[in-house]
């Protein structure tokens, strides 16, 4: 199994990028690692593959894991927008 790195100079990357900044003001992308073979094989078929998370990050995975709804309220504007910006390309 391979870990998968995304585009870091890619159209889709810098419209997340962008969105992210309109809603919540400030954007600070980071990597972690791990693998998710359906995404390589994404990435290899062609696609600009970007992988977002809106939750508490401190209780990913946890037995107790949770969101907050404006967390949630906040992504659904950002993947919004990000469609929005990719629409004009």
């Amino acid at each position: 199994m391979t870990g998968i790195a995304c585009n870091l100079e890619s159209k889709g990357l810098k419209a997340l990028v962008d969105a992210t900044k309109e809603v919540k003001g400030h954007v600070k992308p980071y990597s972690i690692t791990g693998s998710l073979p359906l995404v390589r094989a994404m990435q290899n078929a062609g696609f600009d593959v970007q992988i977002s998370g809106y939750g508490l990050s401190s209780v990913y995975h946890a037995d107790n894991e949770y969101c907050l709804l404006s967390d949630m309220q906040d992504a659904f504007q950002i993947l919004l927008r990000t469609v929005s910006i990719m629409d004009k390309e």
